[in-house]
């Protein structure tokens, strides 16, 4: 990851909570738009998933100058925010 702030989502396609949490992620998107999100498949990329120890999901990781500052698993919005924002310099954007 290259500078700046990235959050990346672990998730599979039948994920119940990855899916509950969806808005959530689309209105941090919106909000927060000098962030890059990215989503991948942990069954698809499983040497990622590994990696970063994800066992749950969705797992969000939060990257900060190509470092792993933070992680989120499950489906909870504070917390995911709470995160990022304790990372995040860039322009926010209240909806």
């Amino acid at each position: 990851m290259a500078d700046g702030v990235a959050i990346l989502e672990g998730t599979t396609t039948w994920c119940t909570q990855c899916k509950a949490i969806k808005p959530f992620v689309d209105q941090m998107v919106q909000k927060y738009p000098d962030a890059r999100f990215y989503q991948y498949d942990t069954e698809q990329a499983e040497d990622i998933a590994q990696e970063l120890g994800v066992n749950v999901m969705p797992s969000f990781h939060i990257f900060k100058d190509g470092d792993v500052m933070q992680s989120v698993t499950g489906a909870k919005g504070a917390a995911l925010e709470k995160a990022i924002k304790e990372n995040y310099d860039g322009k926010v954007v209240d909806a």
